[in-house]
């Protein structure tokens, strides 16, 4: 019943980032993602390979139902589930990772899952806004974005993962 849950929120939040990408376009110096604390909370048993293919399909849903350039997503996200593991291993542990354990937020503490959305939230819009601007936008401008879309996605993306496994 716990994975039957999971799924489904985890494809009404998949819905959700469509959405907001289509509709919810809120400034052009912010990106709210949700998308990689969805590659965070995927079963630890999975490993890099399974889930570099899985952020790709998932970037790619999500690139082609948005109105946004097909791949981009699938660019930015495919690193963040590279790092996945080695992003658990540091900010929860190895033996967490080891034992492919659930990562949820109460038994972890929100400090912890914050850091590793952080990090995460990080890479992810480095690589997004890098390749999106290719060139066109200077780097303070740039780095606004990146900076402002980590600082809004990070407690959402805190948020989804509370709300992703409750317990």
């Amino acid at each position: 019943m716990k994975n039957v849950r999971f799924i489904i929120l985890y494809v009404v939040f998949v819905i959700a980032q469509i959405v907001l990408c289509n509709f919810f376009g809120l400034s052009r110096y912010l990106l709210i993602s949700v998308l990689p604390v969805l590659i965070l909370m995927l079963p630890l048993s999975w490993g890099a390979l399974y889930s570099m293919l899985f952020a790709f399909a998932l970037g790619f849903a999500v690139d082609f139902f948005s109105d946004g350039m097909l791949g981009i997503t699938s660019f930015a996200l495919v690193p963040v589930a590279l790092v996945r593991r080695f992003v658990v291993s540091i900010v929860f542990g190895a033996e967490k990772s080891a034992r492919g354990e659930e990562i949820t937020v109460e038994r972890l503490g929100i400090p912890k899952v914050a850091l590793a959305a952080l990090m995460l939230c990080s890479l992810y819009f480095v690589i997004f806004v890098w390749v999106d601007s290719a060139g066109t936008c200077g780097f303070w401008p740039a780095l606004l974005r990146i900076l402002l879309s980590i600082l809004v996605s990070t407690p959402v993306c805190v948020a989804v993962a509370r709300l992703l496994r409750p317990q």
